[in-house]
C-alpha cells in the first residue's frame, strides 16, 4: 500500500470516527440538538473559501486580497468554531442534554481537528519531500 493511499484511509478512518461520535451522542440519549454542531462544521470554513475565491489567491493565506478582509474572514471562521465548542456546553448548562452526550459532541470536535492538524501535516510533508511519504493535496 502506498504512503498517500494509507495517509489517506487514515484521514477518512478518523473523520468517520468522528462523525460517527456525533451521531451516536445524539441516538444514545434520543435527543437530537447536539448535531447543531454538524451544521456548524459546514459553515465554519465558509468565510475563508469565499476570501479565497475572491482574492484569486493560489495558498488561502496569501496577500492576494486586502488584509482586512482577511482578518474578517479568519475571525469569522474562529468564531463559528468557538460555537462548536461552546453549544454542547450551554445546551447542557440549560438541561436540554445530558453531560455525556456534550463530553461526545467535544470528542468528536477533538477528533475532526486531528483530522484537519494530521492533514496539513501530511500535505506539508508531500511539497518539503519530508520523509513521510506520498501525502494528501488538500487544495489542488
Amino acid at each position: 500500500m502506498s504512503g498517500g493511499l494509507a495517509q489517506s484511509l487514515c484521514l477518512a478512518f478518523i473523520f468517520s470516527v468522528a462523525i460517527f461520535l456525533h451521531i451516536l451522542a445524539c441516538a444514545l440519549y434520543n435527543n437530537w440538538w447536539p448535531s447543531l454542531i454538524l451544521v456548524s462544521y459546514l459553515v465554519a470554513p465558509l468565510p475563508l473559501c469565499l476570501y479565497a475565491r475572491a482574492a484569486r489567491s493560489e495558498s488561502l493565506f496569501d496577500s492576494g486580497g486586502g488584509k482586512a478582509a482577511q482578518h474578517w474572514a479568519e475571525f469569522t471562521s474562529t468564531s463559528i468554531l468557538t460555537l462548536i465548542v461552546g453549544i454542547p456546553f450551554i445546551l447542557w448548562h440549560v438541561g436540554v442534554v445530558e453531560g455525556g452526550a456534550a463530553l461526545m459532541d467535544l470528542a468528536g470536535f477533538l477528533l475532526v481537528c486531528v483530522t484537519a492538524g494530521l492533514a496539513a501535516i501530511f500535505a506539508r510533508a508531500e511539497y518539503s519531500g519530508d520523509s513521510f511519504g506520498g501525502g494528501v493535496a488538500l487544495f489542488g
